[in-house]
């Protein structure tokens, strides 16, 4: 039987996949609120799950550890980056990062799943937990 945060990871990447087959040109060019616009925010994304996938990788080769970020710093550098990516690369990128991070996430033995949970961690293994916000397809557009 799979882990629970396995079914949920595959209803939102389903949900993702759709978004992702929907957004028009004018959809990724769209500017949010915040600036930025919608095809940034895919950067972002994906660049955060792939981020993840790496931790769940070193985590399963040389166990967990808690590492300090600046969340921040990442984040403002990766949306620099974002705004070199042509939109439609981002629709990619996108894509196959939650392909792969959910992937990993299903690879994670159960004792390493429990200490990750344990340790605060959930998101790592979750990417759709509940009022975190995280890969929710429908607020990008």
């Amino acid at each position: 039987m799979k882990p629970a945060y396995v079914s949920a990871n595959d209803v939102e990447r389903d949900r993702l996949h759709a978004l992702l087959a929907r957004l028009s040109d004018e959809d990724l060019a769209r500017i949010l609120p915040n600036g930025l616009t919608v095809a940034n925010v895919l950067v972002h994304l994906a660049f955060w799950d792939e981020y993840t996938r790496s931790c769940l990788r070193q985590w399963q080769e040389a166990g967990f550890w808690v590492s300090q970020t600046n969340f921040e710093a990442l984040n403002a550098a990766v949306l620099v980056l974002a705004a070199a990516i042509p939109n439609r690369t981002a629709v990619d990128m996108l894509r196959d990062a939650a392909d792969a991070v959910d992937s990993e996430a299903q690879s994670v033995p159960p004792e390493l799943a429990e200490v990750i949970q344990s340790n605060g961690k959930v998101r790592s293994l979750e990417v759709s937990v509940p009022g975190s916000g995280v890969r929710r397809p429908g607020r990008l557009t």
